[in-house]
This record gives C-alpha cells, structure tokens and sequence, in this order.
C-alpha cells in the first residue's frame, strides 16, 4: 500500500496528522526567521553527535522517528474501530426491530406534534452480546413506547390486548392503515420474540459455561489430591516403614472420599487396613538374634499409625 493510501484511511487521522506536520512546520519557521534577524555571526563548523551526526542530521531523524510513531498510532485506533465485532443473527434481528420499533413512534409522535420519549437502550449496549440486564431495560422502552401508543390511539391501541399472542398481534397489526402505526406493531411483537430467543441462546451458554467451571473446578481438585498423595507416599517412604506406600496412601484417599473421618481414624489407629504389613522387611531385633513375630508387626502398625497422625504434607 502506498503512503498516499495510508494517510487517506480515515477523517480523524487525516486531521492529527496535519495538524502534527503543521505545528513542525510551524517550528521551522520560527527557526527561519530567527535565523534572519540574527546579526551575522562568522559561522562555525556543525556540532557532531557522538556517532558523527549533525545536530540537524539528529533533529531530522527525531522528527522522522515521531511522526512515525504517530502514523502508527493513528492507524492501530482505526483498525480496532474497524475489527468491532459484527452481531449475531438473533440480536441483529433484535437490534433492527428495536431500530423499527423506535423510528416509527418517533415519527407518529412528530406527526401529532408531540414530544417522543427520552429513549434508554442503545444498539451498542448489545456489544459484545446479549445479556438479560440489557434486556430488562429494553423491555423498559418496549413498554413506554407502547403506552405512548395507547395514549395517541385509544380506541385501537388502547382496546387492544397486550396479553395477546403474537398471531393476534399481527392480525390486529394487518387492521391498521396508518404504516408507521403498523410498523410498530409488527415491530413490537418481533422485539419480544427475537428478546426471547437471545436469552434462550444466553441461558444455554449460560449453562455451558457452568459445566465448564464445574469440570474444571472438579479437574483442579483432582491434581490437588494426587499431589497430596504423591506427598504423603514420599513422607513414608522416607521413614522406611514396611509397608507398600503407594498402596497405603491410594487405599486411605479412595475410601476418605465417601468417608473421611472413618478412613483417617482407620489410618492413624490401624494403618495395615489399607496395605498389609510386609514382615519381609522388618529388621531383626538384636543383630539379628531375635526372629521376627507377629508382635513386631502389630508394633510396626501403630509406629505407622502414629506417625499418619502427625505427618503433614
């Protein structure tokens, strides 16, 4: 693209950029005149900068530098306006019936000379999607607009039921010869259809987004558990007891799970419930000279349950 088409992407950057080179020119020529009136001076060799740059060479290339960067800036803020994302169908849909809505009891209101309502919604707060707080207070112009219309047509309007169904409405709608009357009719009962199908669409992601968070939540709770674990299995295999740690700690987790206070005073009192006792491993008593009994594994068992009790991880 060339730089003529760049500066041409819009009014407002047009504006700054000319504006940014004019107060520079401007600059300049109050350098200009000053150099004129000056009395003449025997001039002197430029100052050099310490990479062998005039101080005007520098002045330039600042000047050249922020330009630049203002060209860029300009052109960022023009291309976010430009990204703005574009509606959905159903709020598209909401969006021009409420435009319809809005612009034919304007106009009924100026036809009869009087003063139209001090409208709240904005097309812009459907950005970047429908929310039901946005709907309550569109609903909230919905309904002024249409005691505006009981008041200028009682006998139509006024008479008619606004619990009707929308088949009523629109027949009641196709009844009507004023256009701009119809339109609004028509548009009324298209605003309260297309309002209920954005918030069905926002209950379902609603929900979809409450799934999400709940299997995340329970994801997080699971890696939490298994690092707890996996801490508790490195807490007993450093003391070495005989006893297969991963088993031990694996069994106390699943049964906590449907009962905690049971399986931790299980765990603390009785600990081979959850991993037998592996008599291989117990150490002799003396050297060696005394064999291992039953009563060594009992002793082992409450050493473990014991130290379950005071471990923390």
């Amino acid at each position: 693209m060339s730089d003529e088409n760049e500066f041409s992407q819009g009014d407002d950057f047009e504006k700054l950029l000319n504006s940014f080179i004019n107060s520079k020119v401007d600059d300049l020529e109050e350098d200009d005149e000053t150099a004129v009136t000056a009395p003449a001076e025997k001039p002197e060799e430029p100052a050099l900068s310490p990479q062998g740059q005039t101080e005007n060479d520098a002045a330039s290339d600042a000047f050249e530098k922020e330009l630049a960067e203002t060209f860029e800036q300009a052109r960022t803020v023009i291309e976010d306006e430009e990204k703005k994302p574009e509606l959905r169908s159903e709020e598209s849909e909401l969006a021009q019936a409420y435009i319809n809505y809005r612009g034919s009891i304007d106009k009924i209101c100026a036809a009869k000379s009087i003063p139209s309502l001090n409208w709240d919604f904005e097309i812009d707060f459907l950005y970047p999607n429908y929310k039901p707080s946005i709907g309550h207070l569109l609903a909230t112009d919905l309904v002024a607009g249409w005691n505006v219309l009981r008041e200028i047509y009682p006998d139509s309007v006024g008479g008619f039921n606004v619990s009707a169904t929308d088949e009523e409405f629109l027949n009641f709608a196709e009844t009507l010869r004023d256009q701009d009357l119809q339109l609004a009719v028509i548009s009324y009962v298209e605003i309260l259809i297309d309002m209920e199908s954005c918030e069905l669409t926002y209950q379902a992601k609603l929900l979809k987004y409450q799934e999400k968070h709940i299997k995340r939540m329970l994801y997080e709770e699971y890696l939490e558990r298994k690092e707890r674990q996996k801490r508790f299995v490195e807490a007993v295999k450093k003391k070495n007891f005989p006893i297969d740690a991963e088993r031990l700690v694996s069994n106390y987790f699943r049964v906590s799970q449907k009962d905690v206070d049971g399986a931790f005073k299980a765990l603390t009192t009785n600990p081979a419930i959850f991993a037998p006792i592996e008599f291989a491993k117990i150490k002799p008593r003396f050297f060696g000279l005394v064999k291992v009994t039953p009563k060594d594994g009992i002793r082992v068992n409450i050493e473990i349950g014991k130290f379950m009790k005071k471990v923390k991880v």
